[in-house]
């Protein structure tokens, strides 16, 4: 909120027009009158009438008049304070913020305290870049006038400017305690800051209110509906969206978040018409917009690598710092532990959480020093004790700013950082940009290249980015030797299958599960599944319910194509070791395409259940593979769907090969890597030092 020089009403007795709420001659018309002792004092009545004479040539709108008549009133008295802060303001409103504090300060000097003079000082000082300054003014006026609109307004865009999100709404609620009929404007600055202090139900209610003041501000839709959307609220998303296409019919990310929207809902009506408009976009060369196509979007996109590509390298041009960090120097003394560490927000109940805390905590600490910097406020559940325990050093950095947390991992001497977010939910995307370690990694939380130059690595193995396809990534592909999953397996708790009748599941016939979520089936995969319950008398699809949407529109599409909807069979989410145990229950997995599956075939095969997938040439669908190559069951890996549909057909058919394959699972697991963890520490901890010791060779050289 800026408040400019306020003209003065038709009467000194009338409302601010600052909009304080109080009487022109008790706010911004209440500077103190001419000190009787003042050796250069003119009678007051003089000075005050040239000020009146200014007044009154405002209100008919002659500024120069005014300017006139002010200049005249200094003449009289050099130091009239009001004289001096209307000039002021003119000077301020031409750009002459030098000239502008000048003049504040002198009349500070004579009215000292007054909140309309700190005010416009503060806003003067701002636009020099003295922040510190300015935020002194507005705080010096809250001191003595708690309820002064344009002080907490102000105050507000500093802390906002200062990334002090907690701070950023905590002003914001006294200001809109005060006063609730604020521009549009003032709800999206709240609406930003309690997005970023992960407030997100109360940043919905901001926007909403913005797009109520503002229908047509095509970024206000974009963020109501990219927020609805993370709330699971995807009908109401889709609204927003389709309301931002409508005041821009060209904007890249409304359309691809949109498709992630329909995706969610299981709702295909005119999908294929938007993922091909999707996919003319990004295999083109035109990078042009402000609004590029939202790459965590096109993951599950039967997109080419080279348009993943694309997404990925035109996001990253929004978030580029110009110029370019200098890549820090880190050195260690002899005898010192390289230090590695992780950043992410999914220290709680996420899929790369379920995978992760076994392989912390067998990380050698006599070879590295383990950081993690957690992106997520602290709340003590159960995954983040584990992680706290599992780290060396632990740091809750939820409430810092980016350049804040960058800095820190500077003086932490982090050698090389591993950026477990990726363009995902709540990530950080500005802390990498402004390269805090040496050696950066993109690692298992954006299953897909980052398209940036501030990523050196991406984490990964020789089956899910093959050497054929590293030209589709801008990162060197860090290879771990077996897979580049790791998985808890602890998270599998002992005792026998659960039962079917306990799960919902028919006591005889065949059951396919999928536990993938619902953006990933496409129309395409759910045809093939439907024909492969056609074809099995008596079998079931088993798969997640998620929401009462998805489940409905399941439903009506297993019927569009002459199955009994009733075959679909929803599982209620469940906590991590009973939704894995209940995977035991099903007679085989079908993975999805093309984002297939990742840490969904991790928990089918750690409860040993046999998967069948289709890899293609993007990194999502190929981790399932790589996970079944490390367990030795490479013949359940297809390349195409014909074969993906005959193999599971087959397999279905034939319960003597499926319980061959199940044997072989279970007695694989304790010869082959992909459920040991001790291993895969170790592999990691070698990539880690090799990639180090490499960097160094190439520095000195």
């Amino acid at each position: 909120m800026s408040a400019a020089s306020v003209p003065a009403p038709a009467s000194r007795n009338a409302p601010c027009p600052c909009g304080s709420g109080r009487r022109y001659k008790d706010c911004h018309g209440a500077l103190a009158p001419p000190s009787a002792s003042s050796p250069t004092a003119a009678p007051a009545s003089a000075a005050d009438s040239l000020l009146r004479q200014a007044e009154e040539a405002l209100i008919a709108g002659d500024r120069a008049r005014a300017e006139k008549a002010w200049h005249e009133a200094l003449a009289l008295d050099p130091e009239h304070p009001e004289a001096l802060f209307h000039l002021g303001n003119l000077e301020r409103d031409r750009g002459e913020h030098a000239a502008a504090i000048a003049r504040y300060e002198r009349a500070l000097a004579r009215a000292p305290g007054h909140s309309a003079v700190l005010n416009n000082f503060g806003l003067a000082l701002e636009a020099i870049g003295e922040t510190r300054r300015a935020e002194a003014c507005y705080r010096a006026i809250l001191a003595t006038d708690p309820r002064h609109v344009d002080a907490l307004g102000n105050l507000a865009n500093i802390l906002s400017a200062r990334e002090a999100p907690a701070e950023t709404v905590a002003v914001y609620d006294r200001l809109f305690a005060i006063r609730r009929d604020l521009p549009a404007a003032v709800w999206i600055r709240r609406a930003m800051a309690q997005n970023q202090a992960q407030d997100i139900p109360g940043a919905i209610d901001s926007y909403r209110q913005a797009a109520r003041l503002d229908p047509d501000d095509m970024q206000v839709q974009l963020h109501l509906g990219t927020l609805l959307i993370q709330q699971l609220a995807f009908a109401d998303g889709e609204i927003a969206l389709r309301r931002a296409l409508g005041i821009d019919p060209g904007n890249r990310y409304a359309l691809s978040m949109l498709v992630h929207a329909r995706q969610q809902r299981c709702a295909w009506d005119g999908l294929a018409e938007l993922i091909a408009e999707i996919r003319r976009r990004l295999e083109s060369d035109d990078a042009d917009g402000d609004f590029p196509v939202m790459p965590f979007a096109t993951l599950s996109l039967p997109l080419s690598p080279l348009a993943q590509l694309h997404a990925a390298q035109r996001w990253a041009r929004t978030l580029a710092c110009e110029p370019a960090p200098p890549r820090p120097k880190v050195r260690y003394a002899p005898g010192e532990r390289l230090r590695v560490a992780f950043a992410t927000w999914n220290m709680r109940d996420h899929p790369t959480m379920h995978l992760s805390l076994e392989f912390w905590e067998k990380i050698d600490r006599s070879r590295l020093e383990m950081f993690a910097y957690s992106l997520r406020r602290y709340d003590d559940n159960p995954f983040q004790r584990r992680a706290r325990i599992a780290f060396e050093h632990f740091a809750d950095v939820s409430q810092d700013s980016v350049t804040g947390i960058a800095q820190r991992i500077r003086e932490d001497r982090i050698g090389i950082l591993i950026d477990r977010n990726g363009y995902t939910l709540n990530a950080r995307e500005g802390i990498f940009p402004l390269r805090p370690a040496p050696i950066q990694i993109n690692c298992i939380g954006f299953p897909g290249t980052m398209g940036a130059k501030w990523y050196d690595y991406i984490f990964t193995d020789r089956y899910t980015v093959p050497e054929d396809l590293q030209r589709f990534y801008t990162e060197v592909p860090l290879y771990m030797p077996h897979m580049a999953f790791p998985s808890d397996t602890t998270r599998l708790p002992p005792g026998p299958v659960p039962l079917r009748a306990s799960l919902g599941l028919p006591e005889h016939g065949f059951v396919f599960c999928c536990f993938s979520n619902p953006y990933k089936i496409l129309p395409e995969i759910f045809a093939i599944w439907m024909r492969l319950l056609d074809a099995t008398p008596g079998s079931v699809l088993w798969v997640l319910q998620t929401s009462n949407e998805a489940r409905d529109n399941l439903r009506r599409e297993a019927a569009k194509r002459g199955v009994d909807p009733d075959r679909i069979v929803f599982a209620p989410m469940a906590p991590v070791g009973q939704h894995v145990a209940r995977h035991a229950a099903a007679d085989l997995f079908l993975d999805t395409y093309p984002y297939g599956a990742h840490t969904a075939t991790n928990d089918a095969l750690l409860a040993g259940l046999p998967v069948v997938t289709c890899a293609g040439e993007t990194m999502v669908s190929r981790i399932a593979g790589s996970q079944l190559h490390a367990i030795g069951l490479s013949e359940l890996i297809t390349t195409n769907f014909a074969d993906y549909e005959s193999l599971a057909l087959t397999l279905a058919r034939d319960s003597a090969l499926l319980a061959r394959y199940r044997q072989r699972l279970a007695a694989n697991r304790r010869t082959h890597p992909l459920f040991e963890m001790s291993r895969y520490a170790r592999d990691f901890e070698d990539a880690m030092l090799g990639v180090w010791e490499r960097a160094a060779v190439n520095a000195d050289g």
